[in-house]
């Protein structure tokens, strides 16, 4: 079970590293609004993380095999709250009223992440490959030890943003190209779908 738990914080880690909507939103969210908010968005997709984990972990892929329209309804869903959270970076927010409310980061990081199937999909294939036949209790561990290694990346992102959040470049363009990668990625994702 330990052995367990350590590959899915090796795994939550090495995950979050490529890029991605969580990983846009808390570079974004570090140099617009601060660091807090942003390792709350990093804790909400970590959260999200985990439970596409478990449910990988706990045997779901064929369930949801025999469901190719909750796939798709899912993938839709989570390419139009992408696309609007795209809408409210380009309108801008206040700092302020952000930095009071970091329980808000939480929900946008989880419901940027669970509605999404790529990632169940993607954890579904390294759950077959690396515990096929585990009990329970060991594809538990690796689940939360994923939401454990997936925090930690999203915090280290948030704060090293942070510190590179006072260039007036990054402030005026970030926001601009988190956007358009965000629609590009909606897209895809809908395109997907349909194949």
């Amino acid at each position: 079970m330990i052995v367990s738990a350590l590959l899915g914080v090796g795994l939550g880690a090495a995950t979050g590293v490529p890029l991605g909507v969580v990983n846009l939103s808390v570079v974004e969210a570090a140099t617009r609004a601060g660091r807090a908010h942003a390792i709350a968005i990093g804790v909400g997709g970590a959260i999200a993380d985990t439970i596409h984990a478990g449910l990988a972990f706990a045997g779901i892929a064929p369930a949801l095999e025999d469901r190719p329209d909750l796939l798709r309804g899912l993938a839709i869903a989570s390419a139009a709250i992408v696309i609007a959270y795209a809408v409210t970076i380009l309108r801008g927010r206040p700092h302020r009223s952000i930095k009071a409310r970091p329980g808000r980061g939480v929900i946008l990081g989880l419901i940027l992440t669970l509605p999404n199937p790529a990632p169940l999909a993607a954890w579904i294939a390294v759950a077959s490959a690396l515990l096929p036949h585990a009990p329970v209790e060991d594809g538990l561990a690796a689940a939360l030890g994923v939401g454990v290694g997936s925090a930690a990346w999203f915090a280290l992102l948030a704060h090293l943003a942070a510190r590179n959040s006072h260039s007036a470049l990054i402030t005026r363009w970030l926001p601009r190209v988190v956007a358009l990668v965000f629609a590009a990625i909606a897209i895809v994702a809908i395109v997907r779908s349909f194949t």
